[in-house]
């Protein structure tokens, strides 16, 4: 009897260990893509950032704004969360050091990024109809370039190295 109870009882320990491990691994690749797209804002670049571990995807893309014909200033240090003291706790996948319009994308996976992600993070408004605190009405439009062609994909426009984004609101002639 006793050897009956010890068999049942490893049964059900290994058949535990291997529910856990299974549901383990389910819940880690759920929706992975989704994962990725939702949690842009917060990934592992923020531990490997601030352990001195350089991110295994880094490249960097322009953008410049204007509005009304005036150059918009993308300031410095977006994408960095400082704690009461100023030292950096967290820093985004997609950040600035400078205010010179140069976007740096780091990430720890080969993950698709796009251009919504960064405003997301710096706190701003981008769609086809809204740019920073302006809107879109029967006099003002916002035109889109990357490479110096005209595109409509907006916030959606994946990011890539070396493009150069040129986001205009303007008057209408």
């Amino acid at each position: 009897m006793k050897k009956i109870n010890y068999e049942i009882l490893i049964t059900l320990f290994l058949s535990l260990i291997t529910i856990s491990t299974l549901t383990g691994i389910y819940y880690l690749n759920l929706n992975e893509e989704e994962t990725i797209k939702d949690n842009y804002l917060k990934s592992d670049i923020c531990y490997y950032a601030l352990n001195g571990i350089k991110s295994d995807y880094h490249y960097h893309f322009q953008l410049n704004i204007t509005i009304n014909d005036e150059r918009i200033i993308i300031p410095e240090n977006i994408g960095f969360e400082k704690n009461n003291q100023g030292e950096t706790i967290f820093l985004h996948p997609i950040h600035t050091y400078d205010n010179s319009g140069r976007i740096h994308v780091e990430t720890t996976k080969n993950a698709t990024a796009e251009l919504k992600f960064f405003f997301q993070i710096w706190d701003k408004k981008f769609t086809n109809t809204e740019l920073l605190d302006y809107t879109t009405d029967s006099k003002h439009k916002i035109n889109m370039k990357i490479n110096g062609e005209e595109t409509d994909t907006f916030e959606e426009t994946i990011l890539e190295p070396y493009i150069f984004i040129e986001i205009e609101y303007k008057e209408l002639n």
